[in-house]
C-alpha cells in the first residue's frame, strides 16, 4: 500500500468519527491491523477493502485512487518484499508502541514513530551482579573447606543456592517487584538443609519435607494477585 492511500484511510476514518479500536471492531480485526494499514506497512485484503468502501459510503475506485506513478508503486512493493526477505518482525502493543526485529537487531519505537533507545543498566543492579559472583566464589570456597574438614562433599553443595537467593532479594527490593525473589532456590535449600543437616539423615524427613516446594506456586500466585491489585505489571524485569 502506498503512503497516499494510507493517509487517505486515516482521513476517512477520522472524518467518519471512528477510532482505530472502533474501526477494528466494525471489521472484526485487531487494532494493530488497522494501525499497520495507516502506516502503509500492510494492505487490507479484498474483503476488507469492500467493507471499508461500504462503511465510508464511497466506491472502491475512490478508496484506492492514487496520484503515484507506476514506478513509485513498484518501488514500495519491492521495499516490502525486501523487508520480508530480511526477516522483519514487528509487534505492536495496545498503546501503539512497536518493537521491530530485523536481521537480528531489535529496535523499539513509541506511538509517534520515534525510536526509543534502551537506557544503561541500573548501576545498583550491576553492583548486585558483582556481589552475586563474589558470593558464588565464596560458596565454592566454603564447599571445599567443608569437604576437606568435615568430609561433606556429598551434602555441602546445597550452599551454592544461597548467593543467588540473597541477591535476588536485593534485586526485588531495587526493582520493587517481589517476583524477582528466587523462591525456587529457597525451597530447594530448605528441603536439603533439613534432610542433610538439621535434624539430618537420621530423622528421615524426605517424605514430609517435599511439601516445602508448595511455597513456590503459592508465593508467585500471591505476588501476581497483589501486583494485579496494585496495578503493577506482573513481570520480572
Amino acid at each position: 500500500m502506498t503512503i497516499e492511500i494510507a493517509d487517505k484511510l486515516i482521513k476517512l476514518r477520522k472524518k467518519n468519527g471512528y477510532s482505530q479500536e472502533e474501526l477494528a471492531d466494525k471489521l472484526g480485526l485487531s487494532r494493530q491491523a488497522v494501525s499497520k494499514w495507516e502506516r502503509a506497512e500492510a494492505s487490507p485484503d479484498t474483503d476488507n477493502l469492500i467493507c471499508l468502501a461500504k462503511l465510508y459510503n464511497i466506491s472502491l475506485d475512490e478508496l484506492l485512487s492514487t496520484s503515484d506513478d507506476l514506478d513509485t508503486i513498484v518501488k514500495e512493493q519491492v521495499k516490502k518484499d525486501e523487508e520480508v526477505k530480511g526477516e522483519r518482525v514487528e509487534l505492536v502493543d495496545d498503546e501503539g508502541n512497536r518493537m521491530e526485529i530485523k536481521d537480528g537487531h531489535m529496535r523499539c519505537y513509541d506511538k509517534d514513530g520515534n525510536e526509543v533507545k534502551k537506557g544503561p543498566k541500573d548501576p545498583v543492579i550491576k553492583v548486585l551482579d558483582i556481589i552475586d559472583c563474589a558470593l558464588s566464589s565464596l560458596a565454592i570456597v566454603t564447599y571445599i573447606v567443608l569437604g576437606i574438614t568435615l568430609k561433606l562433599w556429598a551434602s555441602a553443595w546445597i550452599f551454592f543456592f544461597v548467593p543467588d537467593f540473597i541477591c535476588s532479594i536485593a534485586r526485588a527490593i531495587r526493582k520493587k517487584n517481589a517476583n524477582n525473589v528466587n523462591v525456587v532456590f529457597l525451597a530447594i535449600f530448605i528441603f536439603f538443609f533439613v534432610n542433610l543437616f538439621y535434624p539430618g539423615l537420621s530423622a528421615n524427613l524426605w517424605h514430609p519435607m517435599w511439601t516445602v516446594f508448595l511455597i513456590i506456586p503459592i508465593y508467585y500466585i500471591a505476588v501476581g494477585v497483589i501486583n494485579k491489585a496494585l496495578g503493577k505489571e506482573d513481570k520480572e524485569d
